[in-house]
């Protein structure tokens, strides 16, 4: 357990080696992940909202769906879903689009991997749209009727453990002001993101968002 607190302690020591980020806003949106040279959707500077200005949105849907393929890590379709969202905000139709591609997506029946990953991309963009009313004054007013949070911990039971899912489902309930459960998902992704690791310094470059609750969530994993 002493080298789970240890693990945790690198990961708060590699702030200042990673983007920087928003110090406050919608978690799901204003803090980006940390993918590398990963396929995502074109983006333009390195600011957490820097879409890039000759992107054709009437592609989002199509391009978003295709990058989402089953082999495609849970922390690059976390961040393509943040771009999609940041894309699909400003616009009612490229809205529509995207989700409707994601429902599709979603398989009527099945219980495989493949079908959580994408109920969990639908659960992610959905409570990631939820928070665009907050961030854009002029954002889409469309109204969604799934529990993203609950999209999560279906995928999370199909899936089994995974630290990358975890740490989405940390965001997300914390959102959600799910304190208690919040701290719970995000020991169980530091008790699974190596040293080093893309997870990791994500998790680092979120610090604003857990401040103490980082090394507190450390701690009361190990017991």
């Amino acid at each position: 357990m002493r080298r789970y607190i240890a693990r945790a302690l690198v990961v708060l020591s590699l702030v200042g080696l990673v983007p920087a980020v928003a110090s406050a806003g919608p978690q799901l949106l204003c803090f980006p992940m940390v993918i590398g040279d990963a396929r995502s959707l074109p983006w333009g500077g390195g600011g957490w909202n820097s879409p890039e200005p000759t992107y054709d949105v009437t592609r989002l849907s199509t391009d978003t769906v295709s990058l989402l393929t089953p082999d495609v890590p849970v922390l690059v379709r976390m961040e393509t879903l943040r771009r999609a969202v940041i894309y699909a905000a400003r616009d009612g139709a490229a809205s529509e689009r995207l989700f409707a591609a994601l429902r599709a997506h979603v398989p009527t029946s099945g219980r495989g991997k493949d079908a959580a990953l994408a109920r969990f991309d639908l659960g992610y963009a959905v409570e990631a749209f939820r928070q665009t009313r907050h961030a854009f004054p002029r954002a889409s007013a469309m109204e969604l009727p799934e529990d993203g949070y609950a999209l999560i911990r279906e995928s999370l039971a199909a899936r089994g453990a995974d630290a990358a899912t975890e740490y989405a489902a940390a965001l997300v309930a914390a959102s959600r002001t799910f304190g208690g459960v919040s701290d719970e998902h995000l020991g169980r992704a530091l008790a699974g993101a190596p040293d080093g690791s893309d997870l990791a310094r994500t998790i680092a470059a979120h610090r604003p968002i857990w401040g103490e609750r980082l090394t507190a969530a450390a701690r009361t994993a190990s017991r």
